[in-house]
């Protein structure tokens, strides 16, 4: 259920972004002169490639740190693996003295 909300939230929002986006240009295009209108669009083009950039590093980032996560915990397990046959091992006299 919260999934399905925060899709619908992510959704409206890109929407009315994306609607004002492009209307704007539409709106200022009797206001302003060609030259005006380039650099609205060249800040709309960067603008885009930030935002695009931000969520990219943010995704990289996340799958950066699971992947350390699940390194930390393989090598945790195959210590403690380690650690438990060494102790399996210890005979005294033909006892197995391990706990």
């Amino acid at each position: 259920m919260k999934k399905v909300i925060s899709t619908l939230i992510i959704s409206a929002a890109a929407i009315i972004v994306g609607y004002g986006a492009l209307a704007l240009p539409f709106h200022l295009f009797t206001n302003l002169t060609g030259m005006q209108m380039r650099i609205l669009f060249v800040a709309e083009i960067i603008t885009y490639f930030a935002i695009f950039s931000a969520f990219f590093l943010i995704k990289e980032s996340r799958c950066e740190k699971k992947k350390k996560e699940r390194e930390l915990r393989e090598r945790h397990n195959r210590r403690v693996s380690e650690r438990q046959n060494e102790l399996k091992g210890i005979n005294l006299n033909g006892l197995d003295i391990a706990a």
